[in-house]
């Protein structure tokens, strides 16, 4: 390929590292530095030799130049250096750079830069995100946060696995990138794209597999059954009682569970369903393309549990604002029992009874004045006991209605179903008894949303009045767990 040479092209990306290092602040303080260099060290397999008496730059260049010749060695520099600055535009620009070090290996050298200035203009994060599904025929599902220009999702997706005769993902996001321009009435940038795309299908020898590609382009992945998953958590402040930590992941991979972290924020509980509107929005941004199902699930400590935040809103501007059970099945979860590792061995063997055996599973409706106990022991004992109905909301004053939750909890029942006023209400058996019938629970989502549906057609005016507005639902499935918060874990909002 015309350009600069591999040599050199290898020399500036190097450079290009060491530039980024020297301004940051925990390399340029000989503590935090040390600290760096010791785990990149320990990471590495090999010693690592502080900076002392030598300049800054000289030393990172050594430094650099090092990691360069190990396999692994540049992503583990920045792995590194994040463990000490966390999320910082650092560690960005790094990460930038790391992804076009591996573009340029994976295209033996070749120089890229001629695609930087048209690609770097492509910057609509929901085009990008659609475009790098398409090219990667759905391998690739969420970009990075530093993937935010077209030249970023390329590099990015250089030597992403494909299929045999397959084109390269990157050389199919060039192609679609050039339809794109095209669209948008940049025919010579599109074209510029095009002729890079031929030269570099006529050195590797992919000229059919283009071929292939102009004619018939590439062929989306069919429609997937498998839901895409917003979870929700709320963790309590731990001192203020009216402060929570929202944090969420994102679930779009119909191939795996790959919940991917977003941002944590610190906010007033009266904050929480706005800000959960803002997410969603965000989301459904994000997933402008996808033709899954949508789950959202709402990891809820035990004082919220009271909160319909299935009736939340979207659209809350508009004069007519959507309640999210509109769009979306809403679960509750339970953050007391994700965060207690001691409860998970029973929970795992009820999820095992309700998965594999769900003709055999069954409900338990716990009736009012049962001791807690009695409830608990009588729940373990029934392995085939796979839903509690409890007797009393829990998360509210009632001391029992708290009770039965934790036992639940203890007993590791994957689901319940509550009333949030009144569990008593004749409706509200008479709605459970058609949620939970004898199906081995298999359908209680699909049940408990023909009731809600039936709330929803009542109107704001009269919804109230039914008991769908009232069902919550507990499904906790312990083989669908959301990874560690994102490692901006520190709050961001006040």
């Amino acid at each position: 390929m015309e350009g600069r040479s591999p040599a050199r092209v290898r020399n500036e990306l190097v450079a290009g590292v060491v530039d980024v290092l020297q301004e940051s602040a925990t390399v340029r303080h000989t503590s935090s530095a040390d600290l760096w260099v010791s785990m990149l060290g320990q990471e590495l397999g090999t010693s690592v030799e502080p900076q002392r008496a030598e300049a800054l730059r000289p030393w990172l260049l050594n430094l650099v130049e090092t990691c360069a010749q190990v396999p692994d060695g540049l992503p583990c520099l920045v792995r590194c250096l994040g463990y000490v600055e966390q999320q910082s535009a650092t560690i960005a620009a790094l990460r930038r750079l790391v992804d076009e070090w591996e573009a340029m290996d994976f295209f033996d050298g070749a120089d890229l830069h001629p695609l930087r200035p048209i690609l770097f203009e492509m910057r609509s994060s929901a085009g990008l995100a659609t475009l790098a599904r398409r090219a990667s025929r759905s391998r690739v599902q969420e970009l990075p946060a530093w993937c935010d220009t077209g030249w970023a999702v390329f590099l990015r997706l250089a030597g992403e696995n494909s299929g045999p005769k397959e084109l390269p993902a990157s050389m199919a996001f060039l192609a679609l990138a050039a339809d794109r321009l095209v669209e948008d009435g940049q025919v010579a940038a599109a074209e510029r794209l095009r002729h890079w795309n031929r030269q570099q299908a006529r050195t590797w020898g992919l000229e059919d597999t283009m071929t292939d590609w102009q004619r018939g382009g590439v062929a989306e992945a069919p429609p997937s059954m498998v839901p895409a998953y917003l979870m929700i958590q709320f963790e309590p402040d731990g001192v203020d009682p009216e402060r929570y930590y929202l944090t969420h992941w994102r679930q779009s991979d119909a191939e795996g569970w790959h919940p991917v972290p977003g941002e944590t924020l610190h906010l007033h509980r009266d904050e929480l369903p706005g800000e959960v509107e803002v997410l969603i929005e965000q989301t459904e941004e994000r997933w402008a393309d996808l033709r899954q199902p949508v789950v959202l699930e709402f990891i809820l400590p035990w004082e919220l549990l009271g909160e319909p935040v299935e009736w939340w809103h979207k659209e809350s501007s508009s004069p007519s604002p959507t309640p999210l059970v509109m769009d979306y099945a809403v679960l509750v979860r339970s953050f007391e029992r994700l965060r207690k590792a001691a409860w998970h061995r029973p929970w795992h063997n009820k999820w095992r009874q309700l998965k594999e055996k769900p003709a055999d599973s069954h409900s338990y409706w716990n009736r009012p004045g049962r001791s807690h106990f009695h409830l608990e022991r009588e729940l373990k004992e029934d392995e085939h006991a796979v839903c509690l109905v409890l007797s009393q909301p829990p998360g509210g004053a009632s001391p029992a209605g708290n009770e039965e939750y934790m036992a639940g909890l203890r007993a590791g029942v994957p689901a319940m179903i509550w009333h949030r006023g009144d569990c008593a209400d004749p409706a509200f058996k008479e709605a459970v008894a058609d949620i939970v019938q004898d199906r081995g629970l298999a359908g209680l989502m699909e049940r408990a949303g023909k009731w809600r549906r039936e709330a929803l057609a009542m109107g704001p005016e009269g919804w109230d009045s039914h008991v769908g507005r009232h069902l919550a639902i507990l499904l906790d499935d312990p083989e669908r767990r959301p990874g560690p918060a994102g490692p901006d874990r520190a709050p961001v909002k006040q």
